[in-house]
């Protein structure tokens, strides 16, 4: 056994399909009135009111089980409680239930396990959502209680033996417990009616507030600046990825080790923490924080991955038990020796030449950028996002942003008469040699190749300052050689969603700058966890609402005059 934890998650799915089997099995034998398998004389002991009893017991024991599965899955401790005292009461019902062996059998067994396999489940509650499960405990039943006192009186004439208020208030208990009524015998359907709408009531009650409290612990995005200076000073020692600076946009949480100097940056959705790459610091420290990140998800109730992780990172995650799937690849443009010349440069080269005949240039914006300029560069910026199907992203991406951009340098294409046609953010490289940008805006009516104007102008920059590389950004889905079911799904996906996202265009405008590509790849604990996980990476990726980004002054990293 890993100390990831591994075989532990398998076996809580095991755990969670015996309890699901064991709660469908109790549903089944309440409707068989004489089991096949009977055991001993005790339940002839018992009046038959008690035999009904049990089988009202018996729903809820197998209500109970069925409505912790979620839980077990997410390694939950009130979960397991809740389970486990279901099951032990389920024995004690079968036997009341004229000594039905089967059921015994099954509950004695379930419950053995759970017992046996009680470290497997020590996540807990979120409180707040546990509070919130509690009320729906207490308020469901005292509503429930006040509805069945109100109809048992109102509706007095639908049953027999209602005579006195004190036999109503029974009946109003017994039936917000889910056990036979002992006095009001139902007159037609709509007696009938009334009476399994309270267990209904009560039944839902208890559905949502266990619901509640076995929920896994919320996820609450946290900003303090401390935080923050410690994350940079550890990527200007470590960092050696694009997404590095990313880890520094508010949108991330951040998981330290306890020894040494390391972190990861998240974000948790749907109850997936999905990790920005891999871990970033010293080796050892790296590999220890990737440890008590899982139990840290364990202990709360949520699944992981790692995203857009490069090879090396792969290489770690992966001797600790977990599993990579390629998703992708980064398009980088080798600087050494980069020129135009050539036969596949052609059509840029001379959009380069015609630029510059034209009086087009590539300037860096002086730092810190005036108000009448940024105005400038929000109107190119709202201009590129109105036009097509741009939109604003965040995670593996930044946004427009005032303070952002005057952390970073920009470089903008300016026309003869001044205007900004286009724009690109550059992001400081760490101990990379690769060069970064983020931010590529233009306006929808710039000129043709404005664009690759900006490019060429950046590799010649950073070819200039001794860059090994300028990295164009993730290509989704690019040459997956994945095969099987998951292989299918993304090539499928690759095929057919690109309608939706331009998967074969982004890659063709990486693809024409002649890159070396770099994959890039998804690592994960289970292939049961992937449908999970890919709705929380989709989800982590959207920016539903504006973030500002409270950061202190940073050093730019140098570039060369233009």
């Amino acid at each position: 056994m890993t100390r990831t934890g591994i075989p532990g998650q398998r076996r809580r799915r095991i755990a969670a399909t015996v309890v699901a089997a064991n709660a469908l099995l109790g549903f089944m034998l309440v409707m068989v009135h004489h089991p096949p398998i009977q055991v001993g004389p005790l339940h002839r002991a018992f009046p038959v009111e008690a035999v009904i009893t049990s089988r009202f017991l018996l729903v809820l024991a197998s209500l109970a089980q069925a409505g912790t599965v979620r839980g077990l899955l997410r390694g939950k401790r009130q979960a397991w409680l809740i389970a486990t005292v279901a099951a032990l009461a389920a024995i004690a019902c079968f036997q009341v239930k004229r000594a039905d062996l089967v059921g015994i059998a099954a509950s004695a067994a379930t419950a053995a396990l759970l017992i046996a396999w009680a470290p497997l489940f020590p996540a807990r509650s979120d409180p707040a959502m546990a509070r919130r499960g509690l009320a729906w405990f207490v308020l469901g039943t005292a509503g429930a209680f006040a509805y069945a006192l109100a109809g048992l009186w109102w509706l007095d004439r639908h049953f027999h033996g209602t005579d006195s208020l004190i036999a109503i208030a029974e009946d109003a208990v017994r039936l917000v417990l889910i056990v036979p009524e002992a006095n009001a015998e139902p007159v037609g359907r709509h007696g009938r009616w009334f009476l399994d709408s309270v267990r209904l009531f009560m039944g839902a009650s208890l559905a949502v507030g266990t619901w509640h409290a076995l929920s896994p612990v919320r996820y609450r995005l946290t900003e303090e600046q401390r935080e923050l200076h410690r994350v940079r000073g550890i990527l200007e020692r470590w960092a050696t990825t694009s997404l590095a600076y990313f880890h520094l946009m508010p949108d991330k949480s951040h998981f330290f080790a306890s020894e040494g100097e390391a972190f990861l940056g998240y974000r948790v959705s749907r109850g997936v923490a999905v990790v920005l790459g891999g871990p970033v610091g010293e080796p050892e420290a790296c590999r220890a924080v990737v440890r008590e990140f899982i139990e840290f998800c364990d202990l709360n109730g949520w699944g992981f991955c790692f995203h857009q992780c490069a090879p090396g990172e792969v290489e770690l995650l992966q001797s600790l038990g977990l599993k990579a799937l390629k998703i992708g690849e980064d398009a980088v443009i080798r600087l050494p020796g980069f020129s135009l010349s050539g036969k596949s440069f052609k059509h840029i080269r001379a959009t380069v030449n015609r630029m510059e005949r034209e009086g087009y240039e590539v300037v860096e914006l002086p730092q810190p950028i005036d108000d009448a300029t940024m105005a400038e560069l929000r109107e190119v910026s709202d201009a590129w996002l109105a036009d097509g199907r741009h939109r604003e992203r965040q995670f593996t991406l930044g946004w427009f942003d005032e303070d952002y951009l005057r952390e970073t340098q920009v470089l903008a294409v300016r026309a003869p008469s001044g205007r900004i046609e286009a724009f690109a953010n550059v992001l400081p490289s760490f101990q990379s040699k690769e060069a970064n940008f983020d931010l590529m805006r233009r306006r929808p009516d710039s000129p043709n190749g404005a664009m690759d104007f900006l490019f060429v102008r950046m590799a010649e920059r950073f070819r200039d300052a001794g860059m090994e590389g300028l990295n164009l950004g993730f290509a989704p889905l690019a040459n997956v050689e994945e095969t099987g079911v998951k292989g299918r799904v993304l090539n499928w996906l690759y095929e057919y969603g690109g309608r939706l996202f331009n998967f074969q265009g982004l890659r063709a405008f990486k693809d024409k700058w002649d890159p070396a590509w770099e994959p890039r790849y998804l690592v994960y604990r289970s292939d049961a966890d992937l449908p999970g996980i890919a709705l929380a990476v989709a989800l982590v990726g959207e920016r539903s609402s504006p973030v500002r980004l409270p950061w202190a002054k940073r050093d730019l990293p140098e570039l060369p005059a233009a």
